[in-house]
């Protein structure tokens, strides 16, 4: 039988290169003689330094750069509505009431159309950015799967709903004060429907507003997350910092503001919880489809900006408190992943020991 030769002192045979089973360990805190922490993942707000080619600096630039091309998309769509109404010119005049919505907007489709639009172009715009400076996959920004779960999407989507639509009945059972009247009564306003004109909106309500609410979740979520994330690293800071530019966005009295406060805080808190946009997605747009759908059938003013009650507050406490709790628990009996493994560098193998298959005895006979 023939024995293989024997190894040379010294030499090490040939062998598989080694490979990456996992996370590198953490060696920047060990101390000598000190085994490594095990590397952990990060969360949504830290994304960005999944991407080993991330700098500090990056949202410096990629911010302004976003506004500009924003900017740009604005005033192309402000062109097309001018030359629409080139006929009119008066037709292509947008009134604005005191919570900065169009006096209009639920009685002539074009100036739905133009006011959602006018909100989604900062999705293209934020996308812009973050394609020109990172971080990559571009699809960070959205979970830590560097995509939209679908799956989880719908699932948070339809809970959302399911929530809203049970506290909107509630709420219809209980008794109001009438204004003309004074007199507390419950049961269903009176419908307003206005044919055509009604049909075209509800349409872009069903198709438009979801995609405003994920642009808006992207913009004033996702991106001023992601940005405080690189520089600070407990998730209070990237859930809380951004409410305020959230709640000043929205023309409402002060109870109003709150309750878009608790909502803000309640997606930020979800999306860092999660992973993810998808479940502060779900919450925005079943609030933003409901509410506008209640308005349009004259059953709600989604746009006043007074007449807002300590109430407000307390029923959106109440119910985007619960849908959270939801979320959270489906989360769990999914094992949702929610962290992304930071960024690995394959060790670099050692150069190959030459290994000589003729023993040193046989060399000089």
């Amino acid at each position: 039988m023939v024995q293989p030769p024997p190894e040379r002192p010294g030499a090490t045979p040939p062998t598989a290169p080694p490979h990456d089973v996992g996370p590198r360990p953490d060696t920047r805190h060990a101390q000598p003689g000190q085994a490594p922490a095990p590397a952990a993942g990060l969360a949504y707000h830290r994304l960005a330094l999944a991407d080993p080619r991330h700098r500090w600096w990056s949202p410096l630039v990629e911010i302004p750069l976003a506004g500009a091309v924003y900017l740009a998309l604005s005033f192309a769509l402000g062109l097309v509505w001018f030359a629409a109404h080139a006929g009119d010119p008066a037709s292509a005049r947008i009134e604005l009431g005191p919570s900065g919505y169009p006096v209009e907007l639920f009685t002539r489709p074009g100036i739905f159309l133009m006011t959602f639009l006018g909100i989604i172009v900062m999705l293209p715009a934020v996308l812009v950015g973050r394609l020109v400076m990172g971080p990559r996959p571009i699809g960070l920004i959205l979970s830590a799967a560097g995509r939209v779960r679908w799956g989880w999407l719908t699932r948070c989507t339809g809970l959302a709903v399911t929530v809203f639509v049970a506290a909107q009945a509630v709420m219809m059972l209980l008794p109001v004060e009438q204004a003309e009247t004074g007199a507390a009564q419950a049961g269903l306003p009176q419908t307003v429907w206005n044919g055509g004109t009604s049909l075209a909106i509800l349409v872009m309500i069903l198709l438009l507003v979801p995609v405003q609410c994920a642009t808006e979740e992207v913009v004033f979520r996702g991106l001023p997350m992601q940005t405080l994330g690189r520089w600070l690293r407990h998730p209070a800071w990237a859930i809380l910092l951004p409410v305020p530019v959230f709640v000043l966005g929205h023309g409402y009295d002060p109870w109003g503001q709150a309750s878009v406060g608790v909502l803000a805080v309640v997606a930020g808190w979800l999306t860092w919880r999660t992973g993810g946009l998808e479940a502060a997605i779900g919450l925005h747009a079943a609030n933003n489809v409901i509410g506008l759908g209640l308005g349009l059938i004259g059953w709600a003013d989604p746009t006043a900006s007074a007449g807002g009650a300590p109430g407000d507050l307390v029923v959106a406490v109440v119910v985007d408190g619960l849908y959270a709790l939801l979320v959270v628990r489906l989360a769990r009996r999914r094992n949702l992943p929610r962290l992304r493994m930071p960024p690995m560098t394959t060790p670099m193998a050692p150069p190959p020991t030459r290994f000589d298959p003729i023993p040193e005895s046989r060399r000089n006979p």
